[in-house]
């Protein structure tokens, strides 16, 4: 069973550079962790990641009681792997599922070694609260994508909208949501038409959505990124945030 999204990976082209915007100025905690990657040689898989695409969204992992078990499930329903059996990593023992088999998302599985330590407190101030609430993947069909992982990997099925021109569907993992975003196949609109050329040259991660206590102060706090506010939303540009798009939105009232 996975029980929540652990982290998202990040790759970065200096460590020193990502926390000073993910720990500094945002002050990233909660429900899930960002992990940054940065490459330490030219051939490992970050580096040509790095090379291929920039800065950006690299992994999703998922926590789970029993990596050997759901990797031996995985194999079972004929999931392409990259790990053949658990191994040591950042997050406990971890294991990869190919990109190949989860339409383009890189999907690690980890069990955390006992008593690992809690995000500590969440930042304060008018980013207050801030955490992760969406993990956005474009898709050539959002809805396949999101039955392929409740069906293979048994996520829950949620409901979510989709922006015109949009298809949308979604699955949760601990209070995180992982929306897959396609064109819709009856609009030739502009959004439509962007997302079907990006999907064609690669399904895959594509943004992040924050949730936060108070956007209107969140936004002023984020003033020097110049942030898009739009439709009771905050955006940031993609080359502002290492390249990932990021929307800050309200936090529903509830416990932290």
């Amino acid at each position: 069973m996975l029980t929540r999204v652990h982290h998202v990976g990040l790759v970065v082209r200096r460590l020193e550079d990502g926390l000073a915007f993910w720990q500094d100025v945002l002050g990233l905690h909660g429900r899930s962790e960002i992990e940054l990657l940065e490459p330490i040689g030219a051939d490992g898989g970050v580096a040509k990641f790095l090379e291929r695409r920039g800065e950006g969204l690299h992994h999703v992992c998922f926590e789970t009681p029993d990596v050997a078990a759901e990797l031996a499930a995985a194999r079972a329903k004929g999931l392409p792997l990259i790990d053949e059996a658990p191994r040591q990593g950042l997050a406990g023992m971890i294991c990869f599922l190919h990109p190949k088999g989860t339409r383009g998302v890189l999907v690690e599985l980890a069990t955390p070694p006992p008593g690992e330590h809690p995000p500590p407190a969440a930042s304060t101030g008018p980013l207050a609260g801030l955490a992760l609430e969406e993990v956005t993947a474009r898709s050539r069909d959002a809805a396949s994508a999101a039955d392929l992982f409740a069906g293979q990997l048994g996520l829950a099925r949620e409901a979510c909208g989709a922006e015109a021109g949009l298809a949308a569907a979604a699955v949760s993992a601990g209070g995180v949501r992982l929306r897959f975003v396609s064109a819709d196949p009856r609009s030739a609109g502009a959004e439509a038409a962007e997302l079907r050329a990006a999907a064609e040259e690669g399904e895959g991660l594509a943004a992040l959505v924050l949730a936060v206590r108070d956007l209107p102060g969140a936004a002023a706090a984020l003033a020097a990124l110049d942030p898009a506010r739009a439709a009771g939303a905050v955006r940031l540009r993609a080359e502002r945030c290492h390249g990932v798009p990021l929307t800050l939105r309200p936090r529903s009232p509830g416990p932290a």
